[in-house]
């Protein structure tokens, strides 16, 4: 049975921007950056002179697999189309990965977490507002498996969906569980004071540091893909702050505000010129 070949990860879904190589699964190098006001002049050449290191050229990668969000748009833009781009170049095929369920995994990884433990993962949004999603264990060697969709909440509404979720797996579940305790992560515990007094709680274990996926759950995740001959959808939850303000943009110019979002849409929807 034949390997996988030369394989990129990548991922700038929030403050860090990863770039990981594997070959057949086996790591073979890997840059993190955190600089994310510079991330679009940095991927290209840092992933340049990776390649050139190890010999390699971008017609030589066989997957890549590449973080397609929800977090910020630009991370996210960057990451797709250079994974679009290097699609092009060669016969690479592309899986798109969740950044949440990145997160739920690093957490599970890196507690040991058994199959049935609970993860919460909240990611910062916007101002007041979080990313939430729920998470199963299934072992520390599997991805964690999301129990519902992510969905956009404000900060006291995301933490009452944690604390119902947690109080109801305490009334199911007798308290030597081998599962352990739930755990929660995410960007939203470090930057909102509300989720401080977590850390004190003792039905949960919260985990403030882990902001971004370990380099191992990225691999694992990338590992499990699902790679396709084609380009990745980016997976945005809250509405773009550009697209938002459009329509009232529009209307200082002079244009009709409806107008100019239905070709938006159209524009958005052609296909690359370069398969036509």
């Amino acid at each position: 049975m034949s390997g996988t070949g030369a394989e990129l990860i990548l991922n700038a879904a929030e403050g860090a921007l990863q770039i990981i190589l594997t070959d057949d699964g086996r790591p073979l190098a890997s840059q993190e950056w955190h600089r994310p006001e510079r991330a679009t002049e940095i991927l290209a050449p840092a992933l340049a002179d990776m390649l050139q290191r190890l010999g390699l050229r971008p017609s030589d990668l066989r997957r890549i697999a590449c973080v397609r969000g929800p977090g910020s748009f630009t991370g996210i833009r960057l990451v797709l189309a250079t994974a679009a781009a290097l699609r092009r170049a060669g016969k690479a095929r592309l899986a798109g990965l969740d950044y949440m369920q990145a997160l739920a995994t690093s957490a599970v990884m890196a507690r040991g977490m058994l199959w049935g433990g609970q993860v919460h993962v909240l990611t910062h949004a916007r101002r007041n507002l979080v990313h939430y999603q729920p998470f199963m264990a299934y072992g520390p060697v599997i991805p964690a498996y999301a129990t519902a969709e992510v969905r956009l909440l404000p900060l006291a509404e995301s933490l009452e969906a944690v604390n119902a979720a947690v109080a109801d797996r305490a009334g199911h579940e007798p308290a030597n569980s081998r599962a352990g305790l739930p755990l929660i992560c995410g960007s939203a515990l470090a930057r909102n004071a509300l989720f401080a007094p977590l850390d004190e709680r003792h039905d949960l274990a919260a985990l403030p540091r882990l902001i971004q996926p370990t380099q191992e759950a990225l691999c694992l995740l990338a590992r499990h893909g699902d790679y396709f001959a084609a380009d990745v959808e980016p997976l945005y939850v809250r509405p773009c702050d550009a697209v938002e303000n459009l329509p009232e943009l529009s209307r200082r110019q002079g244009l009709d505000g409806a107008a100019t979002l239905a070709e938006l849409e159209r524009l958005l929807h052609l296909p690359p010129q370069s398969e036509c």
